[in-house]
């Protein structure tokens, strides 16, 4: 076990969960709530990870668990973005078609958890394929950069600006946590994600004035 890597996990759970408690604390606002929520199933997420990760025996059921909720965060983020949509008929056509394609890459990726491992370093791997790591590289952006484009656009400056460039870091750092095994470059992103995470958490969780309209 890397202290670590399960440093970075513990905390990215903690971080999540505070900001996402935050949003979804916005009940009304629908676009604050929703995307609240997804950061709190992402948590959930990462927490499940986090077992499997100190509990290697558990590993291939929390990597399946894991990620059904990280598929279904992402749908909600693309809800959240389709929100904004005059046309009820379009919204739910493209909702629709979000969680078939999550359905799809669910079960070309994760039919099989056995792939999924820990490394000598401590680092976890779900050792997907490059064409499955394509795919959610796409549904990752097609979710998220709408809604923080969406979610950014409801603060005024500099914090709308701070919210958008901190969170296309974090998914920056996420799609080099997905792709690569080099330990060099796992760190360096998590050093730069947990770091993003604290001016994230100072700004919007801790502070008032990004709240001040």
């Amino acid at each position: 076990m890397n202290p670590s890597v399960v440093l970075f996990f513990v905390f990215n759970v903690l971080a999540t969960a505070f900001l996402g408690g935050k949003f979804a604390s916005r009940r009304n606002d629908p676009v604050f709530r929703d995307f609240g929520i997804a950061m709190i199933l992402n948590a959930i997420a990462f927490a499940i990870w986090s077992v499997g990760l100190i509990s290697p025996a558990y590993l291939l059921p929390c990597v399946t668990l894991g990620t059904i909720i990280f598929l279904i965060a992402l749908i909600l983020l693309f809800f959240t973005a389709v929100q904004k949509s005059r046309s009820a008929s379009t919204k739910w056509f493209l909702t629709v078609l979000a969680v078939v394609i999550a359905l799809v890459v669910f079960y070309i990726g994760h039919l099989d958890p056995h792939s999924a491992f820990i490394s000598p370093e401590g680092f976890l791997f779900f050792n997907l394929g490059g064409a499955i790591q394509m795919l959610y590289i796409f549904i990752m952006l097609l979710a998220v950069l709408p809604t923080v484009d969406l979610v950014a656009s409801k603060f005024k400056s500099p914090y709308s600006s701070l919210f958008r460039y901190s969170l296309i870091a974090e998914l920056c750092g996420g799609v080099i946590l997905i792709t690569s095994k080099d330990p060099q470059a796992l760190y360096l992103s998590g050093w730069i994600i947990g770091l993003v995470y604290l001016v994230l958490l100072a700004s919007f969780v801790f502070g008032r004035k990004a709240w001040e309209q």
